[in-house]
C-alpha cells in the first residue's frame, strides 16, 4: 500500500494507473481492455476515488463481474478505508473531467435525534427512465400521484405486487427519487424485507430495539421492497405491524412491493393482510410486445448499443418472461459482441435466449410456414400438397419445403409428409436446390430472407 505522503503526491490518474497495472496483471488481457480500459479517472480527494463509466452497462457489469478484483486492488493500493464512486458519461472526452454523480447510489444523510438516514436510492430509478404501456400504466400513475402528496392521499400504504422482473423497485424507487428531489419530504427510506429482518434480528442481539424502532419509525416516508419475505417469520411481522401503526397513524407514506396479492400472503398475521388492503393495490403485468421493444430499445440507447431492428423485434416477440430477462439477453448479447467480437444477429439472439430464458423459442408450424409461403409466392395454399409439377408451384414448395427444415424439429420424413405424402428425398433435393440457387438468384435469396423475418416474428 502506498504510503500517505506518496499519496498526497499523486494525481488521480496516477493513482488510477497504478489501480489499472494491477488489474492488467490479474485479468485476461480481453477483459482488461474491454471493461475497464474505457473507464476514466475523474477525481480523488485521499478517502474517494471517483471514475467514470461510458454507460450504465459498463457500471452494472463491472459491479457484477468484476468488484472483488477492483476493490482488492484499491484496498493493496490505497487502503481499505478509500472508497470507490462511479460517474456516467457516454459523450466524455479522454482530457475533460467533470463530477457528474448521475448513477451514484444514493446515499443521503438525514440527521434526526442523533441518527444519520440513509436513503438507500438508486437515481437510474426514475419515472421518466421507466417505460410506460398497459401493462404498468395505471401503477405509474398512482405512483406519481403520491410522490406529489406523500401521505395526504388515498393511496397510502401503497402495494404494488407481481412476478419478479415486472419494475416494482423501479416504481419504488422512482417514488422515493421524486420526493427528495422536489422536496416533499426529507427522511425517505428504501430496504428490502430481508434487510428489515437482519436490522431487527440484529437490534435483539444487541439490546438496541429501541434504537431499530427509532430509525424506523421517524422517516417521512418507507419504502418496503418484497414483504412476502416476512410469511412464517412471526417476531418480524409483529415488529413490522408496529412500524406500520406507528407510520400511518403520524400520516407518513408507506409503499410496499410483494410478488403475490395480499390475500395470498401464506402464514401472514390477518391484521397484516387488512392493512396492507387499507390504501391502493395495484398489479404490474408482464409487458406486451410493444412495451417490451421499446424497453429494449431505451435500454441500447442508453448503454450506447448498436442494436438491429431485425433483432430487436426477435428478442421482443421471443422473451416474455419479464423486463429483467429481456434486458438481460440484450447485455448477454452486447458482451458476446465486445469480448469476442460476434455480430449482433438473430443467430446470436436464438443461442442467448435458449441460455438465459426460462421459456423456449416460440415455434412454427408446416402449415404456418406453408401458408406464408404461399401468400409469399401468390398461388392458392393447397397447391402446396398437390402433385402439380408446375414451375411456380414447385418453386413455392420447395421454399417451403427449405423454410421447415429451418425452423421446425421435424424429421425430413416428416416433413415430406406435411406436403402430400412425399419421401425424406424429396425434402433433401428441396433444400439443396433453394440453398443452390439462393448463390445466383439474388431476388430468390431476398425472398427466402424475407420468409425468414416474418417466421422468426409472424404477423410481422
Amino acid at each position: 500500500m502506498l504510503n500517505p505522503a506518496s499519496l498526497s503526491k499523486l494525481s488521480h490518474h496516477d493513482v488510477w494507473q497504478i489501480i489499472a497495472n494491477q488489474l492488467q496483471e490479474e485479468l485476461p488481457r480481453q477483459s482488461f481492455l474491454t471493461w475497464f480500459k474505457p473507464l476514466e479517472p475523474v477525481s480523488f480527494d485521499g478517502d474517494v476515488l471517483t471514475l467514470c463509466t461510458p454507460s450504465q452497462f459498463y457500471h452494472d457489469w463491472i459491479e457484477s463481474h468484476y468488484s472483488n478484483h477492483i476493490r482488492q486492488a484499491v484496498n493493496e493500493t490505497l487502503g481499505e478505508d478509500v472508497s470507490l464512486k462511479y460517474t456516467i458519461d457516454p459523450n466524455r472526452k479522454q482530457s475533460a473531467y467533470r463530477d457528474d454523480p448521475e448513477t451514484e447510489t444514493r446515499l443521503k444523510p438525514v440527521s434526526g435525534n442523533g441518527e444519520v438516514y440513509r436513503s438507500h436510492l438508486n437515481q437510474r430509478y426514475r419515472f421518466d427512465s421507466l417505460i410506460e404501456g398497459d401493462c404498468n400504466r395505471f401503477a405509474k400513475a398512482a405512483a406519481v400521484t403520491l410522490a406529489e402528496n406523500p401521505g395526504r392521499t388515498s393511496f397510502n400504504p401503497l402495494l404494488l405486487y407481481g412476478g419478479s422482473g415486472l419494475g416494482k423497485t423501479h416504481l419504488m424507487q422512482a417514488i422515493g427519487n421524486h420526493i427528495l428531489e422536489y422536496g416533499y419530504a426529507k427522511k425517505v427510506l428504501y430496504v428490502t424485507s430481508e434487510k428489515f429482518t437482519a436490522d431487527f434480528i440484529k437490534a435483539i442481539q444487541s439490546g438496541s430495539t429501541e434504537n431499530f424502532s427509532r430509525i424506523y419509525r421517524k422517516v417521512d416516508v418507507l419504502l418496503l421492497d418484497d414483504v412476502q419475505y416476512f410469511m412464517t417469520k412471526d417476531k418480524t411481522q409483529e415488529q413490522f405491524f408496529h412500524t406500520f401503526n406507528s407510520l400511518h397513524h403520524s400520516g407518513k407514506q408507506l409503499v410496499f412491493s410483494s410478488d403475490r396479492p395480499p390475500r395470498e400472503l401464506e402464514g401472514f398475521d390477518t391484521r397484516l393482510v387488512s392493512r396492507l388492503q387499507w390504501g391502493l393495490v395495484s398489479e404490474l403485468r408482464a409487458p406486451e410486445f410493444e412495451t417490451r421493444l421499446a424497453i429494449l430499445k431505451n435500454r441500447a440507447k442508453t448503454d450506447n448499443i448498436t442494436l438491429p431492428d431485425e433483432v430487436a423485434n426477435f428478442l421482443a416477440f421471443h422473451v416474455t418472461d419479464n423486463i429483467r430477462t429481456l434486458e438481460g439477453a440484450l447485455i448477454h448479447m452486447f458482451a458476446q459482441a465486445s469480448l469476442i467480437g460476434r455480430k449482433i444477429s438473430i443467430e446470436l439472439a436464438k443461442e442467448v435466449i435458449g441460455t438465459i430464458s426460462t421459456h423456449p423459442i416460440q415455434t412454427v408450424s408446416v402449415e404456418q410456414i406453408q401458408e406464408i409461403t404461399a401468400r409469399e409466392f401468390n398461388i392458392p395454399g393447397d397447391l402446396m400438397r398437390s402433385k402439380t409439377r408446375k414451375k411456380e408451384i414447385v418453386q413455392a414448395r420447395q421454399a417451403a419445403m427449405y423454410l421447415s427444415t429451418e425452423f421446425t424439429n421435424l424429421t425430413l420424413k416428416g416433413i415430406g409428409l406435411h406436403f402430400g405424402g412425399r419421401d425424406h428425398a424429396t425434402v433433401i433435393h428441396a433444400r439443396e436446390t433453394i440453398n443452390e440457387r439462393m448463390k445466383s438468384n439474388s431476388r430468390l435469396a431476398e425472398t427466402i430472407n424475407r420468409l425468414k423475418r416474418k417466421l422468426e416474428i409472424p404477423d410481422s
